[in-house]
């Protein structure tokens, strides 16, 4: 064992391991790209995240670069669990739930609790959180925060806790303009942080409006920080942060009632222009949830070996608008479910609802998009998940589909697409191998492509989740020389060193970038 991972071992109450094993194992996450760390932290404790960063932070003092990524359940799709210095695993160690307020609906929690686990427990009182619905059930919340867009964070979101890069802790929440204040007066490192941050955001007030929230790229969330009344709080710049500003350490989230139970409705269209036409009316019903599968997502859900056995036998190439309806009333969930389907028909859509489908059925719909996120690339015919969470305004969809299916026919690739319309989010999933170098070539390209697409129908290729690394190298270019500044000034606020999470949210060299790809 090196002398850095002993001496880490004799202040942790966790381990530090740097056995290939070890570094193998947490070589990857959910993007095509690979990069081992010379050592996994299992942190057991806040206090272990606090000394493993201290020390990270005294290296860098001294000119050695140790950098600390924090990773939850290993599912981000963009290459933001991975570093090549210190991985500190959070799940399995720090996933307790710590406190529940059945007054007030709070719950406090470690950042290692699993989506599954919290959805369980809360369903006993229940409960639910719904920001945390289309969440992999694998991932951990602390994860969910910090690799995800959240514009809505406040309703259930009531504090962070939040390790700093030189191993203070900092607490998050909305302050007045006389506690901000009193912030700034502090002389350590959370005053310095709200002295600079402040100062920042009044030095660029004409570029600070123009961030976007659909945008997860860089640090657009620094435009909700401040409101005009003067307070201030940090919690918007956490998510989709991806570690890059600090590790969140603790929660306090809000809870609410969850419906007794869901409605399902299936519409199985015999084209696409069909199921778009019928989106605007859609919205108007107002379901829960609304997710759309193109035909090529369909017939590669088959080709996986779904049978899809509720849709009809000339609907195998149907494209499918799945809605759910979770309102508290079951006769409100009753009358919606019953427009829905007379304005599918209309359409000339296949209908099924939940009485009509057994759970296996219901079950297996869901698993459609999940047959979609699987890193392993080598294998002819996978689909990689290159583009998650790609904003694109509805009224810009036709645009979006003709460009990807010109695109399609370019590259001579399918592009199945998967999305949430009434989110104005899609997922564009395209089926190559990384086993040969025109696949490999074609990762960064497609990306590129795609990119440029959505910025052209309006849109952002990182909104619901941020850039990491895969996609930064096309997202960044997108930005002008004085937002990159305005981004690089606030990582450099909160890391001045860059030992968090090192590499993520900043631009690289494309030929790095090819030496990350899954071999």
């Amino acid at each position: 064992m090196n002398k850095l991972a002993k001496y880490l071992n004799q202040h942790l109450v966790g381990e530090v391991l740097v056995d290939s094993s070890s570094a193998g194992r947490f070589a990857t996450d959910g993007s095509p790209l690979k990069v081992a760390p010379e050592m996994v932290a299992h942190p057991r404790s806040t206090n272990d995240i606090r000394k493993l960063l201290r020390f990270s932070w005294q290296l860098a003092e001294k000119g050695h670069q140790l950098p600390v990524t924090a990773r939850g359940g290993g599912t981000d799709t963009t290459g933001g669990a991975i570093g090549s210095g210190i991985v500190a695993a959070i799940s399995g160690t720090l996933d307790a739930i710590l406190e529940f307020d059945g007054k007030q609906r709070l719950v406090r929690l470690q950042p290692g609790v699993t989506v599954a686990a919290l959805r369980s427990a809360l369903s006993l009182q229940g409960l639910h959180i719904a920001a945390l619905g289309d969440a992999n059930p694998q991932a951990t919340v602390g994860g969910v925060i910090a690799a995800g867009r959240n514009v809505t964070a406040e309703p259930w979101v009531e504090q962070l806790e939040i390790v700093l890069a030189n191993g203070d802790i900092l607490q998050t929440k909305r302050l007045s303009k006389r506690e901000l204040g009193r912030k700034k007066g502090q002389q350590d490192f959370e005053g310095e942080l709200y002295r600079e941050l402040d100062a920042l955001i009044d030095d660029n007030r004409e570029l600070v409006s123009q961030l976007n929230d659909a945008n997860a790229a860089g640090y657009t969330a620094l435009g909700e920080v401040k409101r005009k009344d003067g307070s201030f709080d940090l919690t918007p710049l956490f998510f989709a942060s991806q570690g890059s500003l600090g590790i969140i350490s603790e929660m306090i989230l809000k809870a609410e009632v969850a419906p007794l139970k869901t409605t399902v409705v299936v519409g199985a269209f015999g084209s696409p222009a069909q199921a778009r036409d019928v989106l605007d009316d859609v919205a108007k019903i107002a379901p829960g949830k609304l997710e759309y599968y193109s035909q090529a997502m369909v017939q590669r859900a088959r080709a996986y070996g779904k049978s899809l056995a509720f849709l009809n036998d000339d609907a195998g190439d149907a494209t499918l608008l799945v809605a759910t309806l979770d309102d508290l009333s079951s006769r409100t969930q009753g009358r919606k479910a019953k427009k829905l389907a007379k304005l599918f028909e209309k359409f000339e859509a296949s209908v099924a609802m939940t009485d009509d489908l057994p759970e296996s059925n219901l079950a297996e719909i869901g698993s459609i998009a999940e047959l979609a996120a699987q890193p392993d690339g080598k294998k002819a015919g996978a689909m990689v998940p290159l583009a998650e969470g790609v904003y694109v305004p509805l009224e810009r969809f036709d645009d979006f589909t003709d460009g990807l299916a010109a695109l399609a026919s370019k590259l001579r690739l399918p592009l199945p697409l998967y999305g949430t319309p009434l989110d104005n989010l899609w997922c564009v999933r395209p089926v190559l191998s990384l086993g040969t170098v025109g696949g490999k070539q074609a990762v960064f390209k497609l990306t590129n492509e795609i990119a440029q697409l959505a910025a052209k129908c309006g849109g952002h290729l990182a909104s619901q989740y941020g850039e990491g690394r895969l996609q930064a190298y096309s997202t960044h270019s997108l930005l002008d020389d004085e937002m990159k500044k305005l981004f690089a000034n606030l990582k450099a606020t909160f890391d001045k060193y860059g030992i968090l999470n090192s590499g993520v949210k900043q631009q690289p060299e494309l030929s790095q970038l090819t030496k990350m790809l899954k071999k």
